[in-house]
């Protein structure tokens, strides 16, 4: 079989703002500063950012490690480097689940994606304009409960996103996160400072920083776990991909570094863009699809310039979107790539046929098909249709799975000496203490975790 060399990214900057774009997707903006109220504000802070440090960081360190050891796909780089070992074909499979786990999760998040693309449209069409909340609600079901817009906006997501593919690492990504994520955090900016002027900033700090010790407990300690987990792209593959794109001469542990903090400030940030505009006009808290799509079109609507600042906000949460689709598609691409199956362009059209029809059923699953629960058998997930199901096993199980076992494979299987040459810290302090978290500490939290996710969870 004929391996094809991949390209590599043209510098450190590229592949942060690519990794940075993977990490910031729509939970990072709509759901974490909720999370972080909720959870004992500053408290639940201080616990996140130690466990992104702690727990975080070292297993950014070890995706892109496994990656860029050997300059090769997720499944080609478990194949060589168990090389020699009993358990090879185990780390081959361990490969293909990596890969697949973003498909799954593009299998809903296309459908999303597609929401904010509609949004971006009805804003500047004035669709939105002179409606209160229950209008926006009946705007939102009507979106919904059509086949044929879901599918239409859908689709256009799914074609931005392997176009983009299909031009290549550098006239594709690179291009297209050195457009977009400066875009993404400048719109940021530039709400936050529409937020700041219509006040409400005193109310957000106080919700999401005023330490309330009381609420920190060991469930809060794992939901921060799990909470960095998702929100660092771990277990997806994608730095799994890019890290196999990632020049020898950058620094592993500085981009690991570089990834976590950005993700976690465009986390925090996101705050005070959205929570002043709540606070100001007094109306209940809430995260998730009512607060973005029903809720806060009406306050832009009554707000000085809202019209502008929607279409501003629209598009954040679309170059999230796209950032993050960007980076599930691509592992299935390169995999078929460098093996020489197809070219880029076939190989993107091919995963993009595959991901379309994935993306389709999730769509119908919220009109035509919603009565339809494929795994009805099971008392966990019975009650699911297909969208939902794809989210619980792909976007929480198969990312815990996928990298628990990307730090059994480093920590325990891998020669130590791979990773001593790679992430070039020396036999020293740092990577002891990185490789005793892999071998000691990400194992047992990520094996707490998924018995946690199955139903079976102790505390």
């Amino acid at each position: 079989m004929s391996h094809v060399k991949q390209e590599k990214w043209s510098s450190g900057t590229a592949f942060l703002l690519a990794a940075i774009g993977s990490a910031v997707g729509l939970g990072n903006i709509y759901r974490f500063p909720y999370v972080v109220g909720e959870n004992g504000g500053g408290a639940f802070v201080l616990v996140y950012l130690a466990v992104v440090i702690v727990f975080g960081i070292p297993l950014v360190m070890t995706e892109l490690t496994i990656g860029r050891r050997r300059q090769v796909p997720p499944i080609t780089a478990y194949v060589q480097l168990s090389e020699g070992k009993k358990s090879q074909s185990f780390w081959r499979l361990a490969g293909f689940s990596s890969v697949l786990t973003p498909l799954g999760i593009l299998g809903f998040y296309f459908v999303i994606a597609g929401w904010t693309l509609n949004y971006v449209y009805s804003i500047l069409t004035g669709q939105l304009n002179n409606l209160v909340e229950g209008q926006t609600q009946q705007v939102f079901n009507d979106m919904m409960e059509s086949p044929a817009t879901l599918i239409f906006w859908m689709t256009l997501s799914v074609l931005i996103t392997g176009f983009i593919i299909s031009r290549g690492i550098k006239a594709g990504l690179e291009k297209a996160v050195n457009i977009l994520m400066p875009m993404l955090f400048m719109i940021l900016v530039l709400l936050v400072g529409y937020s700041a002027f219509n006040g409400g900033m005193a109310e957000t700090f106080e919700f999401m920083f005023t330490p309330d010790f009381e609420k920190i407990n060991m469930k809060t300690l794992l939901e921060a776990t799990g909470q960095a987990f998702f929100s660092l792209s771990l277990g997806s593959a994608t730095m799994l991909v890019y890290g196999s794109y990632l020049p020898k001469e950058v620094s592993i542990p500085k981009m690991a570094c570089g990834v976590a903090f950005a993700d976690t400030f465009v986390a925090l940030i996101s705050g005070f863009a959205i929570f002043p505009i709540i606070f100001t006009n007094g109306l209940p808290l809430d995260s998730g699809p009512n607060l973005v799509f029903v809720t806060l079109p009406v306050i832009f609507d009554q707000m000085p310039f809202g019209q502008v600042f929607g279409i501003l906000f629209f598009l954040l949460l679309a170059f999230a979107a796209i950032t993050s689709t960007i980076s599930l598609y691509e592992p299935a691409v390169s995999n078929l790539e460098e093996r020489g199956i197809f070219s880029r362009k076939k190989a993107s059209m091919v995963v993009g046929g595959g991901l379309w029809c994935l993306a389709g059923l999730s769509a119908l699953s919220m009109n035509v098909l919603s009565d339809w629960h494929p795994v009805g058998f099971n008392e966990t997930v019975a009650g699911m249709n297909i969208m939902d199901l794809l989210e619980y096993l792909s976007a929480n199980g198969m990312m815990l799975v996928n990298g628990l076992l990307a730090a059994i494979f480093l920590g325990w299987i891998v020669n130590r000496s791979e990773s001593l040459e790679e992430l070039g810290l020396g036999d020293g302090k740092l990577y002891k203490f990185w490789r005793f978290i892999i071998k000691y500490v990400v194992p047992p939290v990520a094996g707490y975790l998924i018995i946690d996710f199955i139903g079976y969870g102790f505390i």
